[in-house]
C-alpha cells in the first residue's frame, strides 16, 4: 500500500489509546495502552485491507479538553516535526487558559462538535492536512495551528466535503501549498479565512 495513511489516536487520561484513519473508514479499535495499539496495528491494518502491508502510518496524538462548553482536541503528529509540534501544542493549551480565548478557539468546531487544533509547522502542505479530514459524511473541518512572533498563533481552518465553498475560501490552494505559502500571503489584518477542499 503506498497510500499515506493517518491514524488518528485519541488518548484518555486513563493511558487507553483508540485509533481510527480517514482512509480507512469504519476502522476503530483501542487497546489498554499506547504500546500495545502501536504493537497490534500492523495485525489491525492487514484484517481491515486484506493484505500484510507494507503500510505508511502516520501516527497523530490527540488529547481531548472539555473547555468553554464546548470541546478543544490538540493533535500532534508524531513525525520528525515532534518537538516543535510539541510546542505549538503548549501555546495552544496557554490560549485555552484565558476564557475570552478558550470561548472563540471551541467555536471553530467540526460536525461532531469538537475544535480540532493540528499542531503545524510551515512545510505542512494542504494535501497533508486534507488527508486527516474524513471524505465521506457532513463536512469535516480542523485549524492548523502555527507559531508566529513570540507566543502567537496563526491558525487556519481547513475544511472539505459536499456543499457550497464557505464566503472567504481561498480559491488557488492546491494539495502541494505549504502553509508557510498560505502565510505569506495573508494580511496581518484579515477577515477569518478558511480553505476549502473539493469533495474527491
Amino acid at each position: 500500500m503506498s497510500e499515506e495513511l493517518h491514524l488518528i489516536v485519541r488518548l484518555s487520561d486513563d493511558g487507553k489509546a483508540y485509533a481510527t484513519s480517514p482512509q480507512a473508514p469504519g476502522l476503530a479499535y483501542g487497546r489498554p495502552s499506547l504500546r500495545e495499539l502501536r504493537a497490534d496495528l500492523d495485525d489491525v491494518l492487514a484484517f481491515y485491507f486484506g493484505h500484510p502491508g507494507p503500510f505508511t502510518v502516520v501516527e497523530h496524538l490527540e488529547r481531548h479538553y472539555d473547555l468553554a462548553g464546548g470541546e478543544l482536541v490538540i493533535r500532534v503528529a508524531v513525525d520528525s516535526h515532534s518537538a516543535d509540534r510539541e510546542s505549538v501544542a503548549d501555546r495552544i493549551r496557554q490560549a485555552a487558559s484565558v476564557p475570552e480565548q478558550a470561548k472563540s478557539m471551541v467555536s471553530a468546531a467540526n460536525a461532531l462538535g469538537e475544535a480540532v487544533y493540528v499542531c503545524a509547522v510551515p512545510t505542512d502542505t494542504l494535501g497533508w492536512l486534507e488527508g486527516q479530514l474524513q471524505p465521506t459524511g457532513p463536512v469535516d473541518m480542523i485549524n492548523a495551528a502555527l507559531p508566529i512572533a513570540d507566543d502567537f498563533l496563526f491558525t487556519l481552518p481547513v475544511a472539505a466535503g459536499a456543499g457550497d465553498r464557505p464566503p472567504g475560501a481561498l480559491p488557488s490552494a492546491t494539495p502541494d501549498t505549504t502553509l508557510s505559502e498560505i502565510m505569506r500571503r495573508t494580511p496581518i489584518l484579515t477577515p477569518q479565512q478558511s480553505v476549502w477542499l473539493e469533495a474527491s
